[in-house]
């Protein structure tokens, strides 16, 4: 259907349509990836990566989590591979992740969240191949190594949950939400 929106005139059938689908490939394909995986015994956790106070416009702070995000997953893959530069693919971990907003449930003032960065965070799946140099949980990890993955203070808290099932569920709520 032909339009005039939003000041111009176009053709949003086609365009939504196309990008409805252009989203419905990726998420598949994430999906497949993180299922096929799990079938080879790999562990999926859930991950949450709280922030300080970050200075900067939006896109000025989602840079520098995504270069915290980048260093954490660097010190990760050296702890999961001796070798991670020259190991092959299916044995280094895998990490998925969007920036997100909080969703308010009643009381939107009182999260903390709300304070700091505008509320942005940082949410991945990690997918920790079955052959690991890892000897304990991920969550383990993270808790008994947080000075590796906190060291300026940037990082406030890294929250990891294990994933059990319901992957896809949590695959497309993931994906889902990063395209807000």
């Amino acid at each position: 259907m032909r339009g005039y929106h939003r000041g111009r005139w176009s053709t949003t059938s086609n365009t939504d349509q196309t990008d409805q689908h252009q989203f419905q490939l990726t998420l598949n394909g994430y999906t497949q990836l993180v299922t096929d995986r799990i079938k080879q015994g790999w562990s999926c956790y859930l991950v949450t990566i709280l922030f300080q106070q970050i200075p900067g416009s939006p896109p000025t702070i989602i840079s520098r989590m995504k270069q915290e995000i980048q260093r954490v997953y660097s010190n990760l893959i050296t702890r999961v591979h001796r070798k991670p530069r020259t190991a092959p693919p299916d044995e280094l971990p895998i990490l998925i992740g969007a920036v997100d907003l909080p969703v308010y449930k009643s009381d939107r003032f009182s999260s903390p969240l709300v304070r700091c960065n505008r509320g942005l965070h940082f949410h991945a799946l990690i997918l920790i191949p079955d052959r690991s140099r890892l000897r304990v949980p991920l969550q383990d990890h993270f808790q008994s190594c947080a000075h590796l993955y906190e060291i300026d203070g940037t990082i406030t808290k890294i929250d990891v949950r294990p994933v059990l099932d319901g992957y896809e569920r949590v695959v497309d709520w993931l994906i889902t939400f990063s395209r807000r």
